[in-house]
C-alpha cells in the first residue's frame, strides 16, 4: 500500500470538513501500521509460480516418514545434508503461502533426521551417516567420497543444520513444540560439532573418513568456506532457541572471520576453503559466493561476491562460471539468493532461463544443467525455490 499523501487544505476548507479529513487520514495511517495478514514473499511466489511446483517436487519426493530421497528413483537420503537444504525450502514455500502441506513436510522431515541421529553411542552423539537408505528401518549406506576411503560420518553440516531446521520451524509456525521436543538432540549435534569438528583456529573442519587401510575414522581436516556458514546457521539458531553464550560466541566468529580469512581479495570472491595444511586454497567456488552472502547479507565482501557472480551472467541469463563449462541451476538460485540478501532487484533475466531452461514442468524438478538428461536433486530445486522466493534465513 502506497504511503498516505495529506494535501494542504484551503482556507474556505470549513472546521467540520477538516476534522473528517484528519479522521479518515488517521484510520487510513492506523490501517498501515496493523499487520499484514498476506504472507511474507506471496509475491514472489505469484511472479514466479514455478517456486511452488518446485516446492511440490520436492514433497512429491517425501515418504510418509519424512525420508526425501536425493533424487527420483535412487534410494539414497541426506547424501552430503541434501535433504536439509531442500527442507529449508519447504519452509520458504511454507512462509510464501501458509499452506500446511509444506509446514507438515518440514516437520516429517525434522522428525525423520532426529530419528537417525547418533543418541547412545558417547563417541559419535549428536551426528550422522554421511548417506542413509530410503527404505525402512532406513539403515545408514556405506559410501566412499574417494580413493582409500569406504565411509564418511560426522559431517560438520549435517549436525548444524539440522538445528537450523528447528530454529525455521519455530520461527515460521509460531510453535516450539518440535524446538522442545528435541532439545537434547539440539544440543547434542552442536556440541558434536564443537568439541568433533571445530579446530583449534576456530574454523569447521569437514567430516570424518574410515580409511580402508585400517578400518579407522579420521578426520577430513578440509574447512570448506560453505561449510563455515552451515555451522554458522546452526550456532545462531541454537542460541536463539535455547540462549547459549556459546553458540552465539561460534556464530559470530565464523560470521566474521570467514568474510576476512576464508576471501580472496584479489579476486574479490570467497575460495574454496583452507586446506589440510592449512593454506588458503583460492580456487572458485560459486555455490559460497551466493550462500554466505544469503546469509550475511550487505558486507563489502558479501558485495563483491555478488558482482563476481554477476560477472558471469550470460547474454541469455545462464551463469557460466567458466569458459566451455555448462551453465548449472544452483549457479543461478545462489545469483538469486544473494540479490535478496543485499536487497537487490531480483535477476529476472537469469530466474526466467532457470524456470524455462533447466525446469521440468512434467515433474516440477530442477535439472542440474539446460540438458533434461542431467539429474533433478531435491538439494538443487529447494535452493532454486528459495532464490526464486527471496526468503532470508533469518529475516
Amino acid at each position: 500500500m502506497n504511503p498516505v499523501t495529506n494535501r494542504r487544505a484551503g482556507e474556505a476548507l470549513s472546521i467540520a470538513a477538516w476534522l473528517l479529513l484528519s479522521c479518515l487520514t488517521t484510520q487510513t495511517v492506523m490501517a498501515q501500521t496493523l499487520p499484514s495478514s498476506e504472507p511474507p514473499h506471496s509475491h514472489a511466489s505469484a511472479n514466479w509460480p514455478q517456486a511452488l511446483r518446485i516446492a511440490d517436487f520436492i514433497l512429491s519426493l517425501e515418504n510418509a516418514a519424512g525420508a526425501i530421497p536425493d533424487q527420483p528413483g535412487v534410494i539414497t537420503v541426506n547424501e552430503d545434508s541434501n535433504m536439509e537444504y531442500a527442507l529449508i525450502a519447504l519452509g520458504a514455500a511454507y512462509a510464501a503461502t501458509r499452506d500446511v502441506r509444506y509446514r507438515d513436510g518440514l516437520e516429517r522431515g525434522i522428525q525423520w533426521l532426529a530419528a537417525r541421529e547418533e543418541m547412545t553411542d558417547p563417541r559419535w552423539k549428536g551426528s550422522w551417516w554421511y548417506v542413509y537408505s530410503a527404505n525402512p528401518p532406513y539403515q545408514p549406506i556405506p559410501t566412499s567420497p574417494g580413493t582409500g576411503v569406504t565411509d564418511v560420518r560426522g559431517v560438520d553440516a549435517t549436525s548444524t543444520l539440522f538445528v537450523y531446521l528447528l530454529y525455521l520451524d519455530q520461527k515460521l509456525t509460531g510453535n516450539d513444540t518440535l524446538a522442545k521436543t528435541y532439545a537434547p538432540n539440539a544440543q547434542a549435534a552442536l556440541d558434536f560439532a564443537i568439541h568433533h569438528n571445530l579446530d583449534q583456529d576456530g574454523f569447521s573442519r569437514s567430516s570424518w573418513q574410515r580409511h580402508a587401510s585400517d578400518g579407522r575414522w579420521y578426520m577430513y581436516a578440509f574447512k570448506y568456506s560453505a561449510d563455515q556458514g552451515d555451522v554458522y546457521l546452526g550456532m545462531h539458531a541454537g542460541a536463539l532457541l535455547y540462549h547459549v553464550d556459546e553458540y552465539e560466541r561460534i556464530a559470530r566468529f565464523l560470521r566474521e572471520s570467514t568474510q576476512q580469512r576464508l576471501f580472496a581479495k584479489a579476486q574479490g570472491r570467497y575460495g574454496l576453503g583452507i586446506n589440510e595444511t592449512g593454506a588458503f586454497d583460492s580456487a572458485p567456488y560459486v555455490f559460497a559466493q551466493g550462500y554466505l552472502a544469503w546469509m550475511w547479507g550487505d558486507t563489502p565482501q558479501n558485495r563483491q561476491a555478488l558482482a563476481w557472480l554477476r560477472s558471469k551472467v550470460a547474454s541469455d541469463g545462464a551463469l557460466v562460471e567458466a569458459k566451455g563449462k555448462p551453465a548449472e541451476s544452483l549457479s543461478v538460485a545462489m545469483l538469486g539468493m544473494a540479490d535478496a540478501a543485499l536487497r537487490q532487484p531480483q535477476p529476472e533475466k537469469s530466474l526466467q532461463w532457470l524456470v524455462t531452461k533447466p525446469f521440468d514442468p512434467a515433474t516440477g524438478g530442477i535439472h542440474d544443467t539446460a540438458n533434461a538428461k542431467t539429474p533433478e536433486y531435491n538439494n538443487v530445486a529447494g535452493f532454486c525455490t528459495i532464490g526464486l522466493l527471496g526468503f532470508l534465513p533469518f529475516d
